[in-house]
């Protein structure tokens, strides 16, 4: 018997340049319990931490970890939205090991946007992965990242939406999520 070995490993450090602070605890400094919620599903290992050794500096960062397949794990916050005028920051490390065509993990930053009754209507997904057949559509927007050490990344959220998403609406957006998901894939 062969064992695979799949490891998906997001570590952030969420800034969001947003005139007003809209996440509570946006910068990992309290417990996770503060202002984010956890989820994961299906088989495996699934972790999610805080912690300052993540990053050579002396702030919190926060982990997100699945290992093993199929399954995801998920730390995210939904806050409602004055608009789309709005400004997203954060740091990045996005890590991927292992996998094949019909087996594969992926590291991503979801940003994604929901109406009133907190239906989802597209999302902006930052990510890395070897092997994900994702495409971009009118409500998909994908950024691939292949450098896996940290990186800063800035999401003009107007602008992301009218260049990127035509199928998502701005004027119905009432609620934005930023996630962390750790997400193993197997077909």
């Amino acid at each position: 018997m062969r064992l695979k070995y799949l490891l998906s490993l997001v570590l952030i450090t969420v800034l969001l340049g947003f005139s007003q602070e809209l996440l509570l605890n946006g910068n990992f400094e309290q417990e996770l319990s503060i202002g984010w919620t956890q989820t994961d599903s299906g088989s495996g290992t699934h972790q999610v931490q805080r912690g300052t050794e993540y990053q050579p500096d002396p702030d919190f960062e926060a982990w997100v970890y699945q290992y093993d397949n199929p399954g995801w794990t998920r730390l995210s916050q939904l806050v409602p939205v004055p608009g789309v005028a709005l400004q997203l920051s954060f740091w990045a490390k996005l890590i991927g090991y292992g996998g094949t065509t019909t087996c594969w993990p992926a590291a991503c930053v979801q940003v994604c946007y929901y109406d009133r009754d907190t239906n989802l209507l597209g999302e902006t997904r930052y990510y890395h992965t070897t092997y994900a057949d994702w495409q971009p559509s009118p409500t998909l927007s994908l950024y691939r990242v292949n450098d896996t050490t940290w990186l800063y990344h800035q999401l003009d959220i107007a602008a992301e939406l009218t260049q990127n998403l035509p199928g998502v609406n701005p004027s119905e957006i009432a609620f934005i999520e930023v996630a962390l998901w750790s997400y193993t894939y197997s077909g």
